[in-house]
Protein backbone atom coordinates (compact mmCIF):
# COMPACT_ATOMS: atom_id res chain seq x y z
CA UNK A 1 0.00 0.00 0.00
CA UNK A 2 1.45 3.47 -0.94
CA UNK A 3 0.78 6.56 1.06
CA UNK A 4 0.21 9.65 -1.45
CA UNK A 5 0.29 12.99 0.64
CA UNK A 6 -1.64 16.07 -0.44
CA UNK A 7 1.18 17.93 -2.60
CA UNK A 8 1.51 14.54 -4.47
CA UNK A 9 -1.73 14.86 -5.45
CA UNK A 10 -1.90 17.99 -6.76
CA UNK A 11 1.31 17.31 -8.91
CA UNK A 12 -0.47 13.94 -10.12
CA UNK A 13 -3.49 15.40 -12.13
CA UNK A 14 -4.93 18.61 -13.69
CA UNK A 15 -8.42 20.34 -12.86
CA UNK A 16 -9.27 19.42 -16.27
CA UNK A 17 -8.66 15.56 -15.56
CA UNK A 18 -10.42 15.77 -11.76
CA UNK A 19 -13.58 17.57 -13.79
CA UNK A 20 -14.00 14.68 -16.06
CA UNK A 21 -13.46 11.84 -13.14
CA UNK A 22 -16.28 13.54 -11.34
CA UNK A 23 -18.51 13.88 -14.46
CA UNK A 24 -18.26 10.13 -14.45
CA UNK A 25 -19.05 10.09 -11.27
CA UNK A 26 -21.99 12.02 -11.14
CA UNK A 27 -23.20 10.00 -13.72
CA UNK A 28 -22.57 6.87 -12.32
CA UNK A 29 -23.92 7.44 -9.30
CA UNK A 30 -26.89 8.43 -10.72
CA UNK A 31 -27.39 5.52 -13.07
CA UNK A 32 -26.73 2.77 -10.16
CA UNK A 33 -23.24 1.59 -11.66
CA UNK A 34 -21.86 2.27 -7.94
CA UNK A 35 -23.00 1.02 -4.63
CA UNK A 36 -22.81 4.08 -1.91
CA UNK A 37 -24.32 3.57 1.28
CA UNK A 38 -25.03 6.55 3.07
CA UNK A 39 -23.01 8.34 4.86
CA UNK A 40 -22.38 7.39 8.78
CA UNK A 41 -22.57 10.89 11.11
CA UNK A 42 -21.39 10.74 14.74
CA UNK A 43 -22.20 14.23 16.29
CA UNK A 44 -20.36 15.43 19.58
CA UNK A 45 -21.55 18.39 20.36
CA UNK A 46 -20.82 20.69 18.04
CA UNK A 47 -18.52 17.97 16.36
CA UNK A 48 -18.82 15.57 13.60
CA UNK A 49 -17.22 12.18 12.34
CA UNK A 50 -18.31 10.42 9.05
CA UNK A 51 -18.06 7.67 7.63
CA UNK A 52 -17.97 7.78 3.73
CA UNK A 53 -17.19 3.85 1.76
CA UNK A 54 -18.81 3.64 -1.72
CA UNK A 55 -18.45 0.72 -4.29
CA UNK A 56 -17.38 0.63 -7.40
CA UNK A 57 -16.36 -2.27 -10.53
CA UNK A 58 -12.80 -1.87 -10.16
CA UNK A 59 -11.98 -0.73 -6.82
CA UNK A 60 -13.99 0.66 -3.44
CA UNK A 61 -12.95 3.54 -1.39
CA UNK A 62 -13.29 4.65 2.47
CA UNK A 63 -13.24 8.40 3.63
CA UNK A 64 -12.84 9.12 7.19
CA UNK A 65 -13.69 12.95 8.23
CA UNK A 66 -13.52 15.27 11.51
CA UNK A 67 -15.27 18.02 11.28
CA UNK A 68 -14.60 20.29 14.34
CA UNK A 69 -15.93 24.03 13.99
CA UNK A 70 -13.69 25.29 16.67
CA UNK A 71 -10.69 24.82 14.94
CA UNK A 72 -10.62 27.67 13.49
CA UNK A 73 -10.61 29.70 16.50
CA UNK A 74 -6.95 27.74 17.00
CA UNK A 75 -5.91 28.15 13.64
CA UNK A 76 -5.83 25.30 12.44
CA UNK A 77 -8.02 23.27 9.73
CA UNK A 78 -12.05 22.60 10.56
CA UNK A 79 -11.86 19.41 8.54
CA UNK A 80 -9.32 16.89 8.35
CA UNK A 81 -9.67 12.90 6.25
CA UNK A 82 -7.94 10.49 5.30
CA UNK A 83 -9.51 8.10 2.62
CA UNK A 84 -8.15 4.39 1.93
CA UNK A 85 -8.53 2.77 -2.04
CA UNK A 86 -8.91 -1.06 -2.08
CA UNK A 87 -8.66 -2.74 -4.89
CA UNK A 88 -12.22 -4.20 -5.74
CA UNK A 89 -11.24 -8.00 -6.73
CA UNK A 90 -9.61 -8.84 -3.43
CA UNK A 91 -10.12 -5.93 -1.15
CA UNK A 92 -6.45 -5.44 -0.47
CA UNK A 93 -5.25 -2.01 0.47
CA UNK A 94 -3.41 0.10 -2.11
CA UNK A 95 -3.19 3.93 -1.18
CA UNK A 96 -4.25 6.01 1.61
CA UNK A 97 -4.33 9.36 0.50
CA UNK A 98 -4.83 12.98 2.18
CA UNK A 99 -8.29 13.51 2.74
CA UNK A 100 -7.70 17.36 2.73
CA UNK A 101 -6.85 17.30 -1.20
CA UNK A 102 -9.31 14.81 -2.30
CA UNK A 103 -12.03 16.37 -0.78
CA UNK A 104 -10.46 19.74 -1.98
CA UNK A 105 -10.46 19.07 -5.52
CA UNK A 106 -13.74 16.67 -5.71
CA UNK A 107 -16.00 19.27 -4.00
CA UNK A 108 -14.54 22.07 -6.29
CA UNK A 109 -14.83 19.86 -9.55
CA UNK A 110 -18.52 18.96 -8.98
CA UNK A 111 -19.09 22.55 -8.10
CA UNK A 112 -17.21 23.68 -11.67
CA UNK A 113 -20.00 21.07 -13.40
CA UNK A 114 -22.52 23.15 -11.78
CA UNK A 115 -20.88 26.31 -13.76
CA UNK A 116 -20.50 24.45 -16.75
CA UNK A 117 -24.23 23.00 -16.86
CA UNK A 118 -26.19 25.75 -14.95
CA UNK A 119 -24.26 29.33 -15.74
CA UNK A 120 -24.35 31.37 -18.78
CA UNK A 121 -20.58 31.44 -20.05
CA UNK A 122 -20.20 35.18 -20.76
CA UNK A 123 -19.88 35.95 -16.06
CA UNK A 124 -17.57 37.86 -15.47
CA UNK A 125 -17.92 38.12 -11.68
CA UNK A 126 -17.66 35.96 -8.95
CA UNK A 127 -18.52 36.44 -5.49
CA UNK A 128 -17.02 33.68 -2.33
CA UNK A 129 -19.00 33.82 0.88
CA UNK A 130 -15.59 31.85 2.87
CA UNK A 131 -12.16 32.02 1.97
CA UNK A 132 -11.07 28.39 3.70
CA UNK A 133 -10.12 25.44 1.71
CA UNK A 134 -13.18 25.12 -0.32
CA UNK A 135 -14.27 28.73 -1.33
CA UNK A 136 -10.45 28.46 -2.88
CA UNK A 137 -10.98 25.17 -4.76
CA UNK A 138 -14.89 26.57 -5.73
CA UNK A 139 -13.15 29.90 -7.35
CA UNK A 140 -10.73 27.60 -8.85
CA UNK A 141 -12.82 25.15 -10.51
CA UNK A 142 -15.24 28.16 -11.91
CA UNK A 143 -12.61 30.05 -13.56
CA UNK A 144 -11.33 26.80 -14.77
CA UNK A 145 -15.01 26.33 -16.59
CA UNK A 146 -15.19 30.01 -17.11
CA UNK A 147 -12.78 31.36 -19.02
CA UNK A 148 -14.41 34.96 -19.04
CA UNK A 149 -14.19 35.67 -15.27
CA UNK A 150 -12.36 38.88 -14.14
CA UNK A 151 -13.26 39.99 -10.61
CA UNK A 152 -13.73 37.47 -7.67
CA UNK A 153 -15.63 39.58 -4.61
CA UNK A 154 -14.42 38.39 -1.04
CA UNK A 155 -16.29 38.29 2.24
CA UNK A 156 -14.38 36.47 5.08
CA UNK A 157 -14.21 37.70 8.74
CA UNK A 158 -10.00 36.91 8.63
CA UNK A 159 -7.72 39.43 7.04
CA UNK A 160 -5.17 36.67 7.29
CA UNK A 161 -7.35 33.98 5.35
CA UNK A 162 -8.04 36.69 2.63
CA UNK A 163 -4.07 36.71 2.10
CA UNK A 164 -3.67 33.55 2.33
CA UNK A 165 -6.67 32.89 -0.33
CA UNK A 166 -5.03 35.67 -3.17
CA UNK A 167 -1.47 33.88 -2.53
CA UNK A 168 -3.35 30.50 -3.39
CA UNK A 169 -5.54 31.90 -6.30
CA UNK A 170 -3.00 34.00 -7.87
CA UNK A 171 -0.65 30.81 -8.18
CA UNK A 172 -3.26 29.73 -10.56
CA UNK A 173 -5.07 32.45 -12.20
CA UNK A 174 -2.59 35.88 -11.78
CA UNK A 175 -4.69 37.67 -14.20
CA UNK A 176 -7.84 37.86 -12.13
CA UNK A 177 -8.58 40.61 -9.80
CA UNK A 178 -9.47 40.34 -6.15
CA UNK A 179 -11.34 42.47 -4.04
CA UNK A 180 -12.80 42.59 -0.40
CA UNK A 181 -16.12 43.59 0.00
CA UNK A 182 -17.58 45.20 3.11
CA UNK A 183 -20.27 42.47 3.30
CA UNK A 184 -22.58 40.31 1.76
CA UNK A 185 -25.15 42.75 0.28
CA UNK A 186 -22.34 44.62 -1.40
CA UNK A 187 -20.97 41.11 -2.84
CA UNK A 188 -24.79 39.81 -4.33
CA UNK A 189 -24.17 43.32 -5.98
CA UNK A 190 -21.50 42.83 -7.64
CA UNK A 191 -21.54 39.50 -8.52
CA UNK A 192 -23.03 37.10 -11.23
CA UNK A 193 -22.24 33.53 -9.56
CA UNK A 194 -22.27 33.41 -6.05
CA UNK A 195 -20.40 30.60 -3.80
CA UNK A 196 -20.76 30.05 -0.26
CA UNK A 197 -18.50 27.81 1.80
CA UNK A 198 -19.65 28.13 5.19
CA UNK A 199 -20.80 26.23 8.42
CA UNK A 200 -23.18 29.05 8.97
CA UNK A 201 -26.32 28.34 11.38
CA UNK A 202 -28.31 31.08 9.59
CA UNK A 203 -28.54 32.08 5.88
CA UNK A 204 -25.68 34.74 4.74
CA UNK A 205 -27.07 36.42 2.02
CA UNK A 206 -29.89 39.41 2.45
CA UNK A 207 -33.54 38.46 1.82
CA UNK A 208 -34.67 40.19 -0.63
CA UNK A 209 -35.82 38.73 -4.05
CA UNK A 210 -35.18 42.28 -5.53
CA UNK A 211 -30.96 41.91 -5.12
CA UNK A 212 -30.78 37.63 -5.46
CA UNK A 213 -33.16 37.10 -8.77
CA UNK A 214 -30.81 36.49 -12.13
CA UNK A 215 -28.13 34.96 -10.17
CA UNK A 216 -26.47 32.03 -9.94
CA UNK A 217 -25.84 30.47 -6.43
CA UNK A 218 -23.74 27.46 -5.68
CA UNK A 219 -23.92 26.24 -1.68
CA UNK A 220 -21.36 23.73 -0.38
CA UNK A 221 -20.71 24.35 2.91
CA UNK A 222 -24.37 23.37 4.78
CA UNK A 223 -23.84 19.58 5.36
CA UNK A 224 -26.07 19.03 8.49
CA UNK A 225 -29.62 20.10 9.29
CA UNK A 226 -29.17 22.50 11.79
CA UNK A 227 -26.62 24.94 8.69
CA UNK A 228 -28.35 27.38 6.39
CA UNK A 229 -26.43 29.50 4.19
CA UNK A 230 -29.72 30.74 1.79
CA UNK A 231 -32.50 33.23 2.38
CA UNK A 232 -36.01 32.06 1.97
CA UNK A 233 -36.17 34.78 -0.61
CA UNK A 234 -33.99 32.96 -2.88
CA UNK A 235 -36.55 29.89 -3.50
CA UNK A 236 -39.28 32.01 -4.72
CA UNK A 237 -37.01 32.90 -7.76
CA UNK A 238 -36.14 29.09 -8.99
CA UNK A 239 -38.24 26.78 -11.05
CA UNK A 240 -35.66 23.89 -9.82
CA UNK A 241 -33.18 23.34 -7.17
CA UNK A 242 -29.63 21.01 -8.41
CA UNK A 243 -28.07 18.28 -6.21
CA UNK A 244 -25.14 16.12 -6.27
CA UNK A 245 -27.27 13.95 -4.48
CA UNK A 246 -31.09 13.47 -3.20
CA UNK A 247 -29.25 13.06 0.10
CA UNK A 248 -29.07 16.62 0.44
CA UNK A 249 -32.63 16.87 0.90
CA UNK A 250 -32.41 15.45 5.00
CA UNK A 251 -28.48 16.11 5.24
CA UNK A 252 -28.56 20.37 4.69
CA UNK A 253 -30.71 22.87 6.44
CA UNK A 254 -30.87 24.46 2.81
CA UNK A 255 -32.78 22.14 1.62
CA UNK A 256 -34.40 21.08 4.86
CA UNK A 257 -36.36 24.49 5.79
CA UNK A 258 -37.55 25.83 2.67
CA UNK A 259 -39.08 21.91 2.63
CA UNK A 260 -40.43 22.24 6.13
CA UNK A 261 -41.95 25.55 5.72
CA UNK A 262 -43.83 25.04 1.87
CA UNK A 263 -41.12 27.22 0.25
CA UNK A 264 -40.01 24.51 -2.08
CA UNK A 265 -41.83 21.26 -3.59
CA UNK A 266 -39.96 17.85 -3.56
CA UNK A 267 -41.34 18.15 -7.32
CA UNK A 268 -38.79 21.03 -7.94
CA UNK A 269 -35.32 19.09 -7.09
CA UNK A 270 -33.47 17.05 -9.32
CA UNK A 271 -29.67 15.85 -9.68
CA UNK A 272 -27.51 17.71 -11.64
CA UNK A 273 -26.49 13.98 -12.98
CA UNK A 274 -29.98 14.26 -15.22
CA UNK A 275 -29.41 17.63 -15.97
CA UNK A 276 -25.82 16.24 -17.74
CA UNK A 277 -27.47 13.90 -19.44
CA UNK A 278 -29.29 16.25 -21.27
CA UNK A 279 -26.57 18.51 -22.35
CA UNK A 280 -28.29 21.57 -22.00
CA UNK A 281 -26.45 24.72 -21.60
CA UNK A 282 -27.55 28.41 -19.98
CA UNK A 283 -28.75 30.89 -22.77
CA UNK A 284 -31.06 33.13 -20.59
CA UNK A 285 -28.69 35.40 -17.93
CA UNK A 286 -31.38 35.92 -16.05
CA UNK A 287 -32.31 33.04 -15.29
CA UNK A 288 -31.99 32.37 -10.88
CA UNK A 289 -30.37 29.09 -10.86
CA UNK A 290 -29.28 26.79 -7.49
CA UNK A 291 -27.19 24.05 -6.85
CA UNK A 292 -26.71 22.78 -3.44
CA UNK A 293 -23.90 20.08 -3.12
CA UNK A 294 -22.96 18.31 0.01
CA UNK A 295 -20.92 15.89 -1.62
CA UNK A 296 -21.14 11.85 -1.97
CA UNK A 297 -18.60 9.27 -1.49
CA UNK A 298 -18.31 8.26 -4.92
CA UNK A 299 -16.31 11.46 -5.86
CA UNK A 300 -14.01 10.57 -3.45
CA UNK A 301 -14.00 6.91 -5.06
CA UNK A 302 -13.09 8.39 -8.28
CA UNK A 303 -10.81 11.11 -7.26
CA UNK A 304 -8.90 9.45 -5.50
CA UNK A 305 -8.31 5.73 -8.32
CA UNK A 306 -7.82 8.94 -11.01
CA UNK A 307 -4.67 10.19 -8.60
CA UNK A 308 -3.61 6.45 -7.60
CA UNK A 309 -4.02 5.34 -11.17
CA UNK A 310 -1.94 8.66 -12.22
CA UNK A 311 0.60 8.05 -8.92
CA UNK A 312 1.25 4.19 -9.89
CA UNK A 313 2.38 5.42 -13.49
CA UNK A 314 5.08 7.73 -12.15
CA UNK A 315 6.36 5.71 -9.63
CA UNK A 316 6.96 2.65 -12.40
CA UNK A 317 8.54 5.16 -14.51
Amino acid sequence: MISIKNEQIYKSITFSEVLVAMENAILANDAGQIYTPQRMHINVKQNTFLTMPCFGEKYFSTKLVSVFPDNADKDIPLIFGTVILNDGDTGKPLAILDGKAITALRTGAIGGLSVKYLVPENIENIGVIGTGVQGLHQALFACTVRKNIKNIWLVNRSAERLAWFEQEFKAYFPNINLHKTKNTRELLQKSQLIITATTSPTPLLPNDANLLKGKHFLAVGSYKPDMRELPEALFSLVDKVYVDTFHAIEESGDLAFPMEKGLLKRTQIDTLAQHIRQQTRPTNNSQTTLFKSVGLAAFDLFAAALVYERRVVVLRC
